[in-house]
């Protein structure tokens, strides 16, 4: 935590030590059988979130909140008051189910952007180490998401799925089938992987999905959801490039996007989970990968909404 806060130079001096110290403490104290804390790099700040199966708080957070709203009541909540004070942007979603708490330090955030709102978790196999898979979310006209997973774990899997990354973030992405070839040639020196990408044209009202292999997801709408179906394939091998079939669906004004890895199991779902779609997009992504990860494979999941236009 030390290194990796003194190379984000908005971070003040010790901050994110005593957050980090704070929310391991409320876990340890607090949160039976337990939980853990994950952090990242975000933007020129650190995002950190921890996450328990409960009972911890009860009852459901307020509107997403900014640093200057406190966190009502003691205990549990006292130690997250500490948080709150030094956080950039902090957001807490709990339910019997168990509690999440999310703290950006530093800057502005770094999952707002052009008028969109994302996050992400990705959790290694084991909780350590390096992941074979990853994410990014490229805010424009339109903005691009991504998630991909490198064969197997571990740094091999790592290089195979920055590899595609890196095709993915060197140029704009207009066309799905284009950046599917360009993805398979920038991953030809790796052992190769999968990937699931998407643009969402709010002018127009649609979402463009195009993957090969088992990434999958969904689009909510109010009370409605459409599934993003993955095809067969692997990218990066000798064989021919895949062949894609680009999705389409409405994309309305409050939809939300969720992409997931296959190290997310295909029952998940939010219907259990009250109003979590009003929650940081960072939350959700905790609440589904809590929930239903896999205890077996990397794990990755990718949220995407309208800053202005939260779901009721």
């Amino acid at each position: 935590m030390a290194r990796l806060a003194a190379a984000q130079p908005a971070l003040r001096a010790g901050a994110a030590e005593l957050v980090a110290t704070e929310l391991g403490t409320n876990l340890l104290r607090h949160a039976h059988p337990g939980g853990y804390v994950l952090l990242r790099k975000a933007g020129d700040g650190i995002e950190l979130l921890s996450v328990d199966h409960g009972p911890g708080m009860t009852g459901v957070a307020p509107p997403v909140t900014g640093p200057s709203a406190p966190v009502p009541g003691g205990g549990l909540n006292a130690g997250l008051n500490v948080v709150r004070r030094h956080s950039t942007e902090f957001d807490w979603y709990a339910t019997r189910r168990g509690t999440v708490v999310y703290a950006r330090l530093g800057g502005a955030d770094a999952g707002a952007g052009g008028g969109w709102w994302f996050g992400g978790v990705n959790v290694p196999l084991g909780g350590d180490g390096e992941s074979g898979d990853a994410w990014t979310v490229v805010p424009g006209r339109p903005p691009a998401v991504l998630v991909v997973d490198g064969l197997g774990h571990g740094p091999a899997a790592s290089v195979a799925s920055r590899a595609a990354v890196g095709a993915f973030e060197e140029g704009p992405v207009t066309d799905l089938d284009r950046f599917v070839r360009r993805a398979h040639e920038a991953m030809r020196a790796t052992r190769g992987g999968v990937l699931g990408a998407c643009l969402i044209d709010a002018e127009r009202g649609e979402l463009s999905y195009a993957a090969v292999g088992n990434i999958t997801g969904r689009v909510f709408t109010g009370a409605r959801s459409v599934h993003l179906l993955d095809r067969p394939g692997t990218l990066g091998t000798h064989l021919p490039v895949p062949s894609t079939r680009v999705q389409r669906c409405a994309w309305e004004p409050g939809s939300m996007l969720v992409l997931v890895s296959d190290g997310i199991r295909s029952g998940w779902s939010l219907e259990d989970h009250p109003r979590l779609a009003q929650r940081h997009p960072s939350v959700v992504a905790a609440v589904v990968h809590r929930d239903y990860a896999r205890p077996s494979d990397d794990a990755t999941v990718v949220v995407v909404r309208d800053t202005g236009r939260v779901p009721s």
